[in-house]
C-alpha cells in the first residue's frame, strides 16, 4: 500500500505526514509551487541523457569493425549498409549493457537520493505521490521500467509501420503529460505514484539519514 491516496501536503506553519516539516517554500500559497518546473525537468532529463550517452559510447565504439572501414576508405567504396561496418552481436552487447548501466543509473540514484546528478544540478527530487516521503526501490525501478519499457517497445514494433509509429506517441505522450498535469506528473511517475518537487534549503529531506 501507497499510504493515503489524495493526500495533500500541509499549509505553511503545519506539520507534514508522519510529523515531518510542511513540504512548501516559505510564504507559499498555492500547492503546484510545491512541484518541479518544465524546465527544470528538461534541463535534469538533458544533462542525466548525456551522461549516460557519454558513459555509453565506449560499449558502442567496441563493435565497429575498424578494419572494415580502413578497407572501405582505402578502396574509396561508398558505404550502401551501416550494419556492414558493425559486429552485430557485439553492437547487441554493447545496447545490453549501456541499457543496463542507464537503468541502475536511475533507479539506485532515485531509490538512495531520490536525485540523480541532472536533479541535483536542477534543485529537484523525486517523492512519493501520496506523502512526499522517500520512494521504495520498488518504485524507483518500476518508475525506469516503464521509460525503458516504452523505448524498447517503440523501438521493436519501428519494424512494422504504424504500430511502431503508435509506440513512439506513446514515448512522446510520457514527457509531455507534465504538460497540463496538475501535479506535472508524467506517466511513468503516475505508473509509480511519484512525483517530482522542488529541492530547495527549505525542503524536508526524506532521504537524509541521521
Amino acid at each position: 500500500m501507497y499510504g493515503q491516496p489524495g493526500y495533500a501536503p500541509p499549509g505553511p506553519g503545519q506539520q507534514g505526514y508522519g510529523g515531518q516539516p510542511a513540504y512548501g517554500p516559505p510564504g507559499y500559497v498555492d500547492q503546484k509551487a510545491l512541484y518541479a518546473g518544465r524546465w527544470a525537468r528538461l534541463g535534469a532529463a538533458v544533462l542525466d541523457g548525456l551522461i549516460i550517452f557519454v558513459v555509453s559510447i565506449p560499449f558502442i565504439l567496441q563493435a565497429i569493425r575498424w578494419d572494415r572501414m580502413a578497407d572501405m576508405a582505402e578502396s574509396g567504396e561508398s558505404m550502401s549498409d551501416p550494419a556492414d561496418v558493425y559486429n552485430i552481436p557485439r553492437l547487441l552487447a554493447g545496447y545490453a549493457v549501456a541499457f543496463v548501466l542507464g537503468f541502475a543509473y536511475y533507479t539506485v540514484q532515485h531509490a538512495k537520493w531520490g536525485q540523480t546528478v541532472g536533479k541535483r544540478a536542477a534543485g529537484i527530487r523525486v517523492v512519493r505521490a501520496d506523502d512526499h516521503l522517500a520512494v521504495s526501490w520498488g518504485q524507483a525501478a518500476g518508475r525506469q521500467a516503464f521509460v525503458y519499457g516504452l523505448a524498447i517497445l517503440s523501438g521493436l514494433l519501428n519494424v512494422v509501420g504504424a504500430v511502431g509509429l503508435l509506440a513512439s506517441v506513446a514515448g512522446l505522450l510520457d514527457n509531455a503529460w507534465i504538460l497540463w498535469d496538475e501535479r506535472r506528473q508524467a506517466l511513468h511517475d503516475k505508473a509509480a505514484k511519484t512525483v517530482v518537487v522542488k529541492a530547495g534549503s527549505w525542503a524536508p529531506n526524506p532521504y537524509a539519514r541521521p
